[in-house]
């Protein structure tokens, strides 16, 4: 593919890869507004602790297979359908262990209604490993316009009938009932609309290819995944099924945001970089893009949302969630500077060199059960384990962006200038909407003061400093749109 149209299609890709996840986390933050003002944190609390024991059933479904699949230049339908089919044995594997195994998790949260909430939402789990590999074969060809019509399906559908149930007096099978309907819808649409069939065809000879490249992925998923849910499981078992609800609606704002904005651009840099992967030169130019155009957006965005929590809380959750507030911004800090992080990791994955992924992973990991297991030690309230998060993502800048020195050229210091600018734009931007918490007015009029008044200070700085990333979008958008007429 010529560097042109690698461009074009990367570009008309983080369109509609943003276009998806933007509508789709809206709409889902719009749906979980509404779910929060019709349910209690009590009702969230059992959805809350399955989903922590789900996430790392996944990543055993996954098995690394899914980015082995995108990273693969010549993955063909003997390569989908062979990890399909063993995704979907561990996942049926796995949903015949949570099965029996719900009674004794029950007991130990001391929440019954866990038994039958694992036994049901476990098929979720099958359906999820066919959904994933359907994801490989989209993402690897580009075609993120499927994405968009499928997620913007499965949130619509899902959040109708969450709503309804929830109306209805179900509670916490509102959730059970919105998660299932998801998966389903989601991957229905992906296989009307993708050429992808699945076939009864099994080769172990490309299984073990891909698991050569995946199985480092694997473990630094598994780690990962261990060290991101191990905040929910110990404050679900130390303080309280309720203060996990409060940690889980605190966290899930911010990780939306982030991920409409960092995930969609990030999901179509390792595609389209995997496709230059040889060129070194053409990975910076693309990495650097990303850093700058991405911090451009989210950094404004975690900012201003950081400045309006409180606001938010009293105006469109009510005060019954008053207890999420403190982890709001305290995760807003967090998925800001993801950015960095996910960057680097996106540019080594693509270049094939899954090995230095793990080793990353590992020392990573190492430096943040350190700071998690003092913060357990310590913490005589819930959100200290939160507090630790924002120590382990300023670990994560410096260990992810070590490799790209010597991998692409891309030091700290040039990423840091990269970022600089688009931070200090923001900070400001954020002092001028938090003063306006000290002035005295009917909370939905301030909330509505605030983010006008974000917009307003930022977009006009960005004018006032010439900022080449809003001219690049602003340039950009406008030739696209002009240009499609």
């Amino acid at each position: 593919m010529e560097d042109s149209q690698l461009k074009k299609s990367a570009f008309t890709g983080m369109l509609w890869k943003l276009a998806e996840r933007i509508g789709a986390q809206g709409v889902t933050l719009l749906i979980s507004i509404i779910l929060a003002r019709l349910l209690t944190p009590d009702d969230y609390s059992v959805v809350g602790v399955v989903n922590v024991f789900f996430a790392f059933c996944n990543v055993f479904i996954i098995g690394g297979f899914n980015s082995a699949l995108i990273q693969k230049k010549d993955a063909d339908q003997k390569d989908y359908s062979s990890v399909l089919l063993v995704s979907l044995g561990i996942a049926g594997v796995l949903y015949a262990v949570i099965f029996f195994c719900a009674p004794w998790i029950a007991a130990l949260y001391r929440k019954p209604l866990l038994n039958p909430v694992f036994r049901v939402m476990g098929i979720c789990l099958i359906i999820d490993a066919v959904k994933a590999v359907l994801y490989a074969y989209v993402s690897n060809q580009l075609q993120f316009k499927k994405f968009f019509f499928a997620t913007l399906c499965g949130t619509l559908s899902s959040a109708t009938v969450g709503i309804i149930m929830a109306m209805a007096g179900f509670g916490p099978w509102a959730l059970v009932a919105q998660k299932m309907v998801s998966s389903i819808a989601d991957t229905l649409v992906l296989t009307l609309t993708s050429k992808f069939r699945i076939k009864l065809q099994v080769s172990f000879q490309r299984i073990k290819q891909l698991f050569s490249y995946g199985w480092k992925i694997f473990v630094a998923t598994i780690i990962s995944t261990l060290y991101d849910q191990c905040n929910p499981l110990i404050i679900g078992l130390r303080f309280s099924t309720v203060d996990l609800s409060f940690y889980s609606k605190g966290q899930s704002f911010p990780l939306a945001l982030n991920s409409a904005l960092d995930g969609a651009l990030s999901s179509v840099l390792f595609p389209v970089m995997s496709k230059v992967q040889d060129d070194a030169a053409s990975v910076l130019n693309y990495t650097r893009k990303f850093m700058r155009t991405a911090s451009y957006v989210i950094f404004p965005v975690m900012v201003g949302f950081l400045a309006v929590s409180d606001s938010f809380i009293t105006v469109l959750l009510t005060d019954k969630w008053q207890g999420a507030s403190i982890y709001i911004k305290i995760f807003c800090i967090t998925y800001m500077f993801n950015i960095i992080q996910n960057g680097n990791l996106q540019t080594i994955r693509a270049i094939g060199r899954s090995d230095i992924i793990l080793k990353l992973e590992i020392i990573k990991k190492s430096l943040y059960f350190v700071v998690i297991l003092t913060a357990i030690l310590l913490a005589k309230e819930p959100y200290w384990l939160a507090v630790a998060t924002i120590v382990n993502t300023a670990i994560a800048i410096v260990v992810n962006t070590m490799p790209n020195r010597n991998l692409i050229g891309y030091k700290l210091r040039l990423q840091i200038m990269d970022l600089l600018p688009n931070l200090l734009l923001a900070a400001v931007m954020g002092a001028a909407v938090y003063a306006l918490n000290f002035v005295q007015m009917h909370a939905l009029l301030k909330l509505m003061t605030q983010c006008i008044c974000g917009v307003a200070v930022y977009v006009g700085l960005s004018i006032i400093t010439k900022n080449e990333n809003f001219h690049f979008l602003l340039n950009t958008l406008g030739k696209y749109i002009f240009k499609r007429r």
